[in-house]
């Protein structure tokens, strides 16, 4: 009886996990009137409209290609600046490295509503508003704390003998780092370029606030402005939701196998 319970309880949570992205699906392949005319588990007569038309005929497919480059580049510019600092704070001791510390991940930790005044004022100076790279440097302000905070821990994880061994057969600092320290930090790379990339691409704060014009908007921020018109057709909404999801799952399959390995990373020594 007992397991029956749990069984009934783990399909009932399960029906409402997958029930509103089943719906979300759904919805983007039904019609306009079909889906103001009532409530249907199934469309009646499928279509591919909602997909096409904000792909090949709005803007929104200049929406998700400025997307894919701010959140690639997101990653590939955080995780070169994370890998020397976290080295630095997990190898080296100097004069308020602590205090150093704590105050990067303060950065992390304030909303990031706290950093729009002062950052739209620099922004309209230094004439980096609306661009993709001012997108990529602002969202920086959360994802490069971040990246350093848990790249540290996968450095501490490293023995600090196989560095000194390498010292000893003669290898630079920079073929150290080149041929054995990244190597051995690939796992936790992976991991969080694709939680940088996650990140990057669903965030909608600083999307819709630094970015006016198609040639900088990434998807978050054009999906914003799209709702705010007088009125919403719910299939491309759906479609478009859909097609923000697709990268993201697609990269976490991918990645799966050094997802695992770097949550064991260091757990073994």
């Amino acid at each position: 009886m007992k397991r029956i319970i749990t069984i009934a309880l783990i399909a009932t949570y399960m029906v409402f996990l997958i029930f509103p992205l089943y719906w979300l699906v759904m919805t983007s392949f039904k019609s306009r009137l079909e889906i103001i005319g009532g409530v249907t588990l199934l469309p009646s007569n499928p279509t591919l409209n909602n997909y096409y038309r904000p792909l090949f005929i709005d803007v929104y497919g200049a929406y998700i290609r400025n997307s894919f480059i701010i959140s690639i580049a997101e990653a590939v510019f955080c995780l070169a600046l994370a890998i020397p600092a976290a080295y630095a704070f997990s190898r080296l001791k100097f004069k308020a490295d602590n205090h150093f510390f704590f105050w990067l991940l303060t950065n992390r930790m304030a909303p990031a509503a706290s950093f729009l005044i002062p950052y739209y004022s620099m922004y309209v100076y230094l004439k980096l508003f609306d661009t993709l790279h001012g997108l990529i440097i602002i969202n920086s302000i959360a994802n490069l704390p971040f990246t350093i905070w848990l790249l540290k821990g996968f450095v501490d994880g490293i023995p600090k003998d196989i560095e000194e061994a390498a010292f000893i057969d003669g290898y630079t600092f920079w073929q150290m780092l080149y041929k054995i320290l990244l190597p051995m930090l690939r796992p936790a790379l992976a991991v969080l370029g694709l939680f940088i990339f996650v990140f990057t691409w669903s965030e909608m704060l600083f999307a819709s606030l630094f970015t006016t014009s198609p040639a900088a908007m990434p998807l978050s921020g054009g999906l914003l402005h799209y709702l705010a018109q007088t009125w919403v057709n719910w299939g491309e909404i759906a479609a478009l939701t859909i097609i923000t999801i697709i990268p993201m799952l697609v990269g976490i399959f991918y990645l799966q196998k050094y997802i695992a390995r770097a949550l064991t990373f260091g757990a073994i020594r």
